[in-house]
């Protein structure tokens, strides 16, 4: 039997029918056993329609190119691992369910650099049928725990961060970043080691005689801004999210619509990728480590020069949208900012939005935003309708790069059952996203979350810019 069919038929994808799928919004706290039960089977099914793309038992052992994280074996398990390990921790479970694969799956990579390469072993892994067969095991527990033990009956909600059963709902929303982790490991992966399943969502395609408005930045006037999650709202947050303060935002300009691919390529054919004086130290050193020339997901067709491209989104190549907004790391945002800078011979620097930025961009309104996978990949930066303040996708279609580092909230504490969640990065080396992405679901499609990666890595993130009024705005 195939890997694919493993995948698709002995575990338990029997919840993963030939419809598309989509996932449900993050579940409320307060909404009862079968809500919770109904919330679980959507984000078990989203995790087993992404790894039945992947098409051979290579593609789940091939390690990625920048051999800065594990192969995808590693991620498939993982997420169960830590749904029995954290209801261990809650004291939930009272036993491993296979104490061999909870560790060996308990750990991902977080690499420092650019050029941390991880020389693990990699002849530790299990076949793809053993994890298979462990999900499945795992699978059915879970099911009978939800629709059975007494802390989920009505008198013990909502569920609360001092419950047991916050770990259950942790694990829910470790699950779906992963969810959106291993997208884009696949969409680095080798086109020949995956295929789109059938209930992928399709893709919002840009018609060719699309024509985009001009990227006009709005002004914005001098505000406050409150940060942090309020601790009555009935839906899961990580660590990171509560806290509170009260921000003061200098006034400031912000793109209307994020960096599309027709705006990037003009600083690629530019020589933007060749010139030293667009890039911090660390991003040039990255620049040149890596050979970069053009985007990660674009491949260039035909000679050098010409350029060309196609776009990798996670699934398949298709032909460049100029209209999508650009998927780059921190250091590609920055440097195209620097450049945009001298083009335009600017007085103030562009640069990237602030967190509390990002939060003034906001109009307290219900976004229409493409995430929860209504779509199977980012669409063009002006497909939804501006907020009331003028901006496109100040939620969904990709994260936003900011020029904050992650840091805590006044009042932060760390969650006992998750202590090295958010801690140790809050280390100056983590730049912070906001805004979500297409494949962005529960916690992730929320407006509480704070998010952040390292500014080497990718994610499904481009960024919009913005300019200060004073120096000292930001």
């Amino acid at each position: 039997m195939t890997t694919l069919a493993l995948v698709l038929n002995q575990s338990a994808a029997s919840i993963v029918d030939e419809m598309t799928l989509h996932s449900q919004p993050q579940v409320r706290l307060n909404a009862g056993r079968n809500a919770i039960l109904d919330y679980f089977e959507n984000s078990w099914a989203l995790t087993e329609m992404l790894f039945g793309g992947l098409a051979n038992d290579e593609a789940f052992y091939r390690r990625p190119y920048h051999q800065l994280r594990h192969p995808m074996i590693f991620y498939y398990g993982h997420p169960v691992a830590l749904y029995v390990n954290k209801l261990r921790v809650a004291g939930i479970l009272d036993a491993p369910v296979n104490a061999e694969f909870e560790k060996l799956f308990e750990t991902g990579v977080d690499e420092m650099r650019w050029d941390d390469l991880y020389d693990g072993r990699q002849d530790i892994w299990p076949t793809v049928e053993a994890v298979v067969g462990y999900r499945k095991q795992v699978y059915q527990l879970l099911r009978k725990l939800i629709k059975t033990h007494p802390l989920l009956d009505d008198e013990h909600m909502p569920i609360t961060p001092k419950s047991p059963m916050w770990a259950l709902v942790m694990a829910f929303e470790h699950e779906r970043i992963h969810l959106e982790t291993s997208s884009v490991l696949m969409r680095e992966l080798p086109l020949e080691l995956v295929h789109k399943p059938s209930q992928w969502p399709a893709l919002n395609v840009t018609l060719p005689q699309h024509v985009l408005p001009e990227n006009t930045m709005v002004s914005m006037t001098e505000c406050d801004v409150v940060v942090g999650k309020p601790s009555d709202v009935t839906t899961f947050g990580w660590d990171n999210e509560y806290g509170h303060e009260v921000r003061r935002v200098q006034a400031f300009s912000a793109s209307r619509r994020l960096i599309c691919n027709k705006d990037y390529l003009a600083f690629v054919k530019a020589g933007g990728y060749s010139n030293p004086r667009f890039w911090s130290k660390e991003g040039w050193a990255w620049r040149g480590f890596r050979n970069s020339k053009w985007p990660s997901f674009w491949i260039p067709q035909g000679p050098a020069g010409l350029h060309q491209y196609s776009l990798h989104t996670v699934f398949e190549v298709i032909d460049l949208p100029m209209h999508w907004p650009v998927c780059v790391n921190f250091h590609e945002a920055k440097a195209y900012c620097a450049w945009k800078t001298e083009q335009e011979k600017s007085e103030q620097p562009y640069r990237l939005l602030s967190e509390a930025e990002h939060l003034a961009l906001r109009d307290g309104q219900p976004p229409l935003a493409n995430w929860n996978l209504s779509s199977g990949s980012e669409c063009a930066v002006d497909a939804f309708a501006p907020n009331g303040k003028g901006f496109h996708d100040v939620f969904g279609n990709v994260w936003q790069w900011c020029e904050d580092y992650f840091h805590p909230l006044a009042g932060f504490e760390v969650h006992p059952y998750y202590d090295d969640f958010s801690l140790p990065c809050f280390d100056g080396e983590h730049q912070m996203i906001m805004g979500g992405s297409f494949i962005s679901t529960g916690d992730m499609a929320s407006e509480w979350a704070r998010f952040h990666f390292r500014p080497h890595f990718f994610q499904h993130a481009g960024f919009r810019m913005a300019l200060s009024e004073s120096p000292k705005a930001i």
